[in-house]
């Protein structure tokens, strides 16, 4: 005993010690984790061999004769044994779509959509009380939903709307805390890196401690998905309530040379105009909760007891549903800013909606056979066609629509093939990579290069995504005729998908950046420089890890966690002790540090998977806002100009750290939030 601390306790400390030290040093997180492990780790070997670190025994913490093999507590050297628990098993599939959604994020940064879109939306929110800081926060949500990339988001706002702000008389703070919060939207949106990493690891504890069950990347991003709104929702709220306590920190902006839009005198102004747009919208979204809750639509399953053969078939598929509520946003959307043009192609459309939820709800189940199915929802989908080609011609003169729609679309492909179950993480990050190429090459061409290629590719992804939904296209002995047809159609949409892809990298590969570099190139150099940071990271924190193991640490800190009688106790503390770390550390590293440590505890017990996950997502989100090293701060105190201060930014980013702390205790006492959504969408992914 030494200083009343057993040998244990006094390696942990030294081992933190060493964290904070190499920390605090100046070297790149990244190395400082890998460096402190080494050098916490020579340390305590040479207490432990001079007899001054002991357990409560008596006896060395690390048995004498293998200190220098404390590394391999595991069998097998350290080297493997780091790379058996990054890359091996399950991981090496949950992983490839870090890198995958990194260069999605990358390449819609470059294809400069954040500008567009700041520009159309700060024009139509504009005219409202705060309304350029809440025009912020949505394309905020909308870039955290289609890149992830908290860097180039507060970068790319800050340059694009931080002076804009400031000339129109917002004050700095509410400026700055308003772009540094916005950018951190991507790490609780999905499709989020940090769930993604939180995912690899919550299933492997949780699958330990209940054999049988899983909790997979798609779940998690199913439970992020109201948590991540409820947020947007706050911001926007403290905004709000900003701009009509204080109106000289957020005042409304005019454009006087701007023509009044029809759509906005049709109704009356523009405060009217956005109830009439945005009501009926959440009403849609609530309908579908309703209509999941009471049973209406949901997984179409054999009944508990019943033949396989005895489907339900009293309820819309989650595919149909979700269809169904994009199209009839589609089709409000086009009513709300075109009021005055012809309204029947609008009607079929919204006819053909209700006959695809009867035919859904009364005929078609998972027992019939997919030509079956395709032959009842023939007319159907006729209409609804005849009515998106009606909204198409109208929307795409809509500046907004125009801007937003790109992005729009690669989040519907990426989220909804997760959510509908279509697909795994993995595979969706795959379709937005390839999706991200496309709209960047589109954004790309020049007079005289043709875009139909693009189109066409577009198409063929759509269509391959819906034959391999309904039909089964594997190359077997015995197919069916309709298989056989499914499959000859599907071979040849691969083709031209395959071939357009080409055709958008020769695009991005001839465009060339400011430096003279292919688009291509720098877009490929960023996101491996970006993930080899993330799996350096991962290296490091795993050799710190190991370092406790060594000597037990972890079993230490999990029997005091385990000594508290209530679960949730163990989790708040847990949660108390990551906001404390987010002042000084990355997610990442928080994530790769105490996961490791708690996990078998927090996930070894009877709480939810998803609730305690979202919690600790959201949680870390703070380590971006939190000073002074939160490197949301950073990355804009970069971009600010010199009348802003440090001092602006701190106070600008302390009410929405008080906004994510509400946020957390909203999710701490109303459970149902994170997990309301998995519950009622499929498994998948």
């Amino acid at each position: 005993m030494l200083f009343g601390l057993s040998g244990v306790e006094i390696a942990i400390l030294i081992v933190f010690a060493c964290l904070i030290a190499g920390i605090m040093s100046g070297f790149p997180v990244a190395y400082a984790l890998g460096g402190s492990a080494l050098i916490s780790f020579a340390i305590i070997v040479v207490l432990n061999q001079n007899g001054l670190l002991l357990t409560e025994a008596g006896n060395p913490i690390i048995d004498p004769g293998r200190e220098w093999k404390a590394f391999t507590v595991y069998p097998g050297s350290a080297v493997s044994n780091m790379f058996s628990r990054i890359f091996g098993g399950g991981s090496v599939d949950v992983l490839l779509a870090v890198p995958l959604f990194v260069f999605m994020g990358i390449t819609l940064e470059r294809s400069h959509i954040a500008d567009d879109l700041l520009t159309t939306m700060a024009r139509v929110f504009g005219p409202l009380p705060g309304g350029l800081a809440v025009s912020v926060v949505l394309v905020g949500a909308l870039l955290a939903a289609s890149t992830g990339i908290v860097g180039a988001t507060v970068v790319t706002m800050g340059l694009l709307s931080l002076p804009t702000m400031l000339n129109k008389g917002y004050s700095p703070e509410l400026a700055t805390g308003t772009i540094c919060a916005s950018g951190t939207l991507g790490q609780i949106i999905p499709p989020s890196i940090v769930l993604v990493l939180l995912g690899q690891q919550v299933g492997e504890y949780y699958s330990e401690a209940h054999p049988g069950t899983v909790v997979s990347v798609g779940t998690l991003f199913k439970a992020a998905i109201i948590p991540g709104i409820m947020l947007v929702g706050l911001y926007i709220a403290y905004i709000m309530w900003v701009a009509l306590t204080k109106p000289d920190k957020a005042p409304a902006v005019h454009d006087e040379n701007a023509e009044p839009d029809p759509a906005i005198t049709h109704f009356g102004g523009v405060k009217r105009f956005l109830i009439t747009l945005f009501v009926p919208i959440v009403g849609i979204f609530a309908l579908w909760v309703v209509l999941g809750m009471i049973g209406v639509t949901g997984p179409q399953a054999p009944r508990p007891g019943a033949e396989a053969s005895d489907f339900v078939a009293d309820a819309i598929s989650p595919s149909i549903m979700a269809l169904i509520v994009l199209v009839a946003i589609i089709f409000w959307l086009r009513y709300v800013l075109f009021p005055n043009a012809a309204m029947r192609p609008l009607l079929l459309g919204w006819f053909g909606l209700f006959l695809l939820a009867v035919v859904s709800i009364f005929i078609v189940n998972p027992s019939m056979s997919p030509s079956g199915a395709t032959l009842w929802y023939a007319v159907p989908t006729y209409l609804v066609i005849r009515g998106l080609i009606h909204a198409a011609k109208h929307l795409q003169h809509n500046d907004v629509i125009r801007v937003a729609f790109p992005p729009i679309v690669l989040i519907v492909a990426v989220l909804g093939s997760i959510l509908g179950g279509v697909t795994n993480p993995t595979a969706a990050a795959g379709l937005g990579a390839g999706g991200a190429i496309m709209l960047a090459a589109g954004r790309q061409i020049k007079p005289g290069q043709a875009s139909w290629p693009i189109l066409w590719a577009a198409y063929a992804i759509v269509i391959l995504l819906l034959i391999s939904n309904n039909f089964d296209i594997r190359l077997l002995e015995s197919m069916t005729a309709e298989n056989s047809l499914a499959y000859a159609a599907a071979f040849i949409l691969f083709h031209l998908a395959f071939a357009g892809f080409l055709y958008c990298l020769y695009i991005l590969w001839a465009a060339h950046t400011r430096r003279g570099k292919p688009v291509i190139f720098e877009i490929s150099q960023e996101t491996m420089k970006i993930t080899s940071m993330v799996f350096v990271i991962l290296i490091g924190s795993i050799m710190l890890n190991l370092v406790l193991k060594s000597f037990g640490g972890d079993h230490y800190i999990q029997e005091v966690l385990r000594s508290f009688e209530n679960e949730r106790s163990v989790l708040l503390l847990v949660l108390v002790v990551i906001f404390v770390m987010g002042f000084m550390l990355d997610f990442l590293e928080i994530i790769y540090i105490v996961i490791p440590i708690v996990g078998p505890v927090i996930y070894g017990g009877d709480m939810d998977p998803k609730w305690v996950t979202i919690l600790i997502a959201v949680n870390l989100q703070t380590s971006f806002l939190t000073p002074p090293f939160g490197f949301a701060l950073f990355y804009l105190r970069g971009v600010a100009p010199p009348s802003v201060t440090t001092m602006h930014i701190y106070r600008g980013v302390a009410p929405f750290v008080l906004i994510q702390v509400l946020a957390l205790a909203i999710l701490w006492f109303v459970e149902p939030i994170s997990t309301f959504l998995p519950n009622l969408l499929p498994e998948g992914g």
